[in-house]
């Protein structure tokens, strides 16, 4: 049975790194001829206009970052105080009721938020900020409630590992709860609570409904947090290119490469806060790993197609061709 469970979990860690790295591949293999065009620099400029030629990207990217870091701040003080409530101030009860409804709502579609937002939060702020509902601010207020579950339940977690004996060792030495709380175990949460927010602000940049139904889309750089904006994610989702050789269709791969490598700053983060023990050699030897697998795959490939159609008549498309999902996003 042992032997069985390790076999399976090599198997699921070789299916997902397969995947991702294809998506890797996938985006780099679309993404190549802006990359070595000499004007990769043209892509992170200020204007995206596809009637001048401008594919400037630094619209999306401080749309996505403004976005994602004005919902990280409204989220995390909401987590920090139901966290805080739930884990210490509470009684039992009412804490595990709380507890299960974040987990619900954690799986709550982000259209239904947006769906709800159009219609109630929207028109309201219409009248209030004369018709500036569609915005950052809008967006990020509602996007904090998708971050809210995630960041609360860590959060809620870090505060529930502090030792119980520890905490009765205070108690029997006269600190009430609230000493307790701000002088113990906050102090040793400051891991956790910098990963819930690395965590929340990862969630927010990912999501795609409630800034492509709420923040606006404009083009444009944001000004400040009542004008609209549009993220990499939105852009990714509204943009329209007949022709997939178009650097318009191009760019939106160089936007998913984009959110690829912030992914993967993610988890570096990550393991800098935990500090865990050679994580840079481990991770390397990760990436060899799976590079060389990846590279098994590919001549796999190469090699097959040589033997029953000659060297003459491969191309890399043979990998994407005849694919409907791919078909279908190319236009074929």
């Amino acid at each position: 049975m042992y032997h069985l469970f390790n076999f399976g979990l090599v198997i699921s860690i070789f299916i997902t790194s397969s995947l991702v790295l294809f998506i890797l591949f996938f985006l780099i293999y679309f993404s190549f001829p802006l990359l070595t065009s000499g004007h990769f620099l043209d892509f992170f400029t200020l204007m995206w206009d596809e009637q001048k030629n401008l594919y400037g990207l630094m619209p999306m990217i401080l749309g996505t970052i403004y976005i994602s870091i004005l919902a990280t701040l409204i989220s995390a003080i909401m987590s920090f105080s139901f966290a805080s409530l739930m884990a210490f101030f509470l009684p039992k009860n009412i804490t595990n009721i709380l507890n299960k409804f974040m987990l619900f709502i954690s799986g709550v579609p982000t259209v239904l938020y947006a769906f709800i937002a159009i219609f109630l939060l929207v028109p309201w702020l219409n009248d209030i900020l004369d018709g500036q509902g569609f915005s950052i601010l809008t967006a990020s207020f509602v996007l904090s409630f998708v971050v809210l579950p995630t960041m609360t339940i860590i959060l809620f977690n870090t505060f529930n590992s502090t030792s119980k004996k520890t905490i009765l060792a205070a108690k029997s030495l006269g600190a009430t709860n609230e000493d307790i709380f701000f002088d113990l175990i906050l102090k040793t949460s400051k891991k956790g609570i910098i990963s819930a927010i690395i965590l929340g602000f990862a969630r927010a940049v990912g999501d795609t409904m409630i800034a492509l139904m709420i923040a606006g889309n404009s083009l444009k750089i944001p000004n400040s947090i009542l004008d609209s904006a549009r993220t990499l994610t939105s852009h990714i989702a509204l943009i329209n290119a007949s022709d997939y050789e178009s650097t318009a269709f191009k760019a939106i791969f160089l936007c998913g490469l984009l959110l690829l490598v912030f992914s993967f700053l993610t988890v570096v983060s990550l393991k800098l806060i935990n500090k865990e023990s050679r994580w840079v050699e481990k991770l390397l030897y990760l990436c060899f790993f799976l590079v060389s697998i990846f590279s098994i795959l590919i001549l796999t490939i190469f090699f097959t197609f040589v033997f029953y159609k000659g060297f003459s008549s491969f191309s890399l498309e043979i990998i994407f061709d005849n694919v409907p999902i791919l078909d279908a996003i190319l236009g074929k």
